[in-house]
C-alpha cells in the first residue's frame, strides 16, 4: 500500500512538472504561433496551404503513437524478464513523457521555419527551468536513482552524511527515516526527512543489506598476571549466550515449519509453470531445486564468537568479535559486559587492568622514588 501510494506521487509529480513546462513554453510561442496561423489563413482565401500541414501533424501523431504501443510492450517484457515488475509503470511513464517531448519539438521545428532560433530559444528556457528548480530536480532524479538502482528498501537502516535511522517511507522530494541515537543503535523518536539530493551525491550506508545481522566487538583489558586462558573461556561463554539471546535467526525449527516449507516449495513449483520463459523463469526453477533439495537443520546455527589477543604496555587485551541482531546491538553488549563482570568478581586470579597513579616511597633513603602510571596491581621498590 506504501508503495503504490508513493508511486501514484510519484507519477503526479512528474505530471506536475511537464505540464508546468508546457504552460511556460505556450506562454511564450503560443501567441507567435496564434499570430502565424492567422496570416496564413488571411493571405490565403482557402485553407489549402494549411492543410498539408495538418495531415503531417496527425501521421506524426497517430505514428507516434503507433510506435509508444510497440516499444512499451517491449520494454515491459523486458523489465518484467528482469524482475524489475515494481518499476515498469514509472519507466514507461518517463518514457512516454519523453517521447512525445521530442516530437513536439519536431512538430514546432516544421511550424518555424528558422529552427536555429527556436533550438536556442528552447534552450534558453530549459536553463531557466532547470535553474529555478534545480534543487526539486536534484530530488528527483535522486529519487528515481532509489526506485532504479535500490540502495535500500523500507525498514532498512541506513546512514547518509552522518544521519542514521531505519527508513519509513521514500517520497519523490525526500525520504523519510526515524532516527538513532548518536551513540548507539537504539531507535530514538527523532523523525528526520533526508533530501533525496543528498542521497543522490553521498555514500549510503546500508545496515540491513545483508539482513539484520550486525558485526560488533568489544575489548576487555586485563593484567599481565591473570590467568587468561580461564578469561578466554568466560568471554567467550558470556558472549555466546548474550548472542542467543538477541540474535532471532537462532530459534529451533519445529514440526509445522518443516511442513511449511515443503508446501512453500510446492506452491512455487505451481507458480512457476504458469511463468513464460525467461530470466525470471529460470532464476525461480532453479532456487526450487535448490530448495527441495536443502535439509533443514533442528536449530539454525549462529556464528561462534571469535576472540583475539593482543600484548599491551601494561595489559594483555582480549577483543571478542560477534554478530548480534541489528536492533539489539546495545543490549547485547550490555549482558556480555555484565556477565563477563559478574564471573570474574567469582576468580580471584584474574584482574582488571586499568590506569591509575601510583606513589612509591623510599624507606631506605627515606625520599619518594616517583609516580608511575601503572596497569597492574600494586608492586614494591626494590
Amino acid at each position: 500500500m506504501e508503495e503504490q501510494k508513493m508511486r501514484g506521487l510519484a507519477l503526479a509529480a512528474g505530471k506536475m512538472a511537464v505540464v508546468l513546462a508546457a504552460l511556460i513554453f505556450l506562454y511564450v510561442y503560443g501567441s507567435f504561433l496564434l499570430e502565424t496561423i492567422i496570416s496564413q489563413a488571411l493571405n490565403n482565401a482557402s485553407l489549402n496551404t494549411l492543410w498539408p500541414l495538418i495531415a503531417e501533424v496527425a501521421i506524426l501523431v497517430a505514428g507516434t503513437q503507433i510506435f509508444l504501443m510497440i516499444s512499451k510492450f517491449l520494454i515491459s517484457r523486458y523489465l518484467e524478464n528482469r524482475g524489475k515488475k515494481k518499476e515498469i509503470r514509472v519507466i514507461l511513464t518517463l518514457y512516454s513523457y519523453l517521447v512525445w517531448a521530442f516530437v513536439g519539438i519536431f512538430l514546432l521545428s516544421t511550424i518555424f521555419k528558422d529552427v536555429g532560433a527556436l533550438i536556442t530559444s528552447i534552450g534558453l528556457i530549459g536553463f531557466g527551468i532547470t535553474f529555478a528548480l534545480q534543487k526539486p530536480i536534484l530530488n528527483f532524479v535522486g529519487w528515481l536513482t532509489i526506485v532504479l538502482t535500490k540502495p535500500f528498501n523500507i525498514s532498512d537502516r541506513i546512514e547518509v552524511t552522518g544521519i542514521r535511522g531505519d527508513v519509513l517511507s521514500i517520497n519523490t522530494m525526500y525520504t523519510r527515516v526515524q532516527g538513532t541515537r548518536p551513540a548507539a543503535q537504539t531507535k530514538s523518536d527523532q523523525i528526520i526527512t533526508i533530501p533525496n539530493e543528498l542521497i543522490l551525491t553521498n555514500p549510503v550506508l546500508n545496515y540491513s543489506r545483508m539482513g539484520d545481522v550486525y558485526s560488533d566487538d568489544i575489548t576487555v583489558s586485563i593484567t599481565y598476571e591473570s590467568n587468561w586462558r580461564k578469561a578466554i573461556d568466560i568471554l567467550e561463554s558470556v558472549t555466546t549466550n548474550s548472542v542467543k539471546k538477541y540474535l532471532k535467526n537462532n530459534s529451533p525449527v519445529t514440526f509445522a515449519e518443516k511442513k511449511s516449507w515443503q508446501e512453500a516449495v510446492g506452491l512455487l513449483q505451481e507458480a512457476s509453470k504458469r511463468l513464460r520463459r525467461g530470466f525470471v523463469k529460470q532464476s525461480v526453477q532453479e532456487k526450487i531445486e535448490i530448495l527441495r533439495t536443502a535439509e533443514i537443520a533442528s536449530e539454525i546455527e549462529i556464528p561462534k564468537p571469535r576472540i583475539l589477543m593482543s600484548l599491551g604496555a601494561s595489559s594483555i587485551d582480549l577483543n571478542v568479535l560477534y554478530k548480534t541482531d541489528l536492533h539489539s546491538i546495545r543490549d547485547t553488549k550490555h549482558s556480555i559486559v555484565r556477565s563477563f563482570m559478574e564471573a570474574v568478581e567469582k576468580c580471584p586470579d584474574i584482574g582488571l587492568a586499568y590506569p591509575h597513579m601510583q606513589i612509591v616511597y623510599d624507606e631506605k633513603h627515606g625520599k619518594y622514588a616517583g609516580q608511575r602510571k601503572l596497569f597492574m596491581q600494586e608492586q614494591e621498590l626494590r
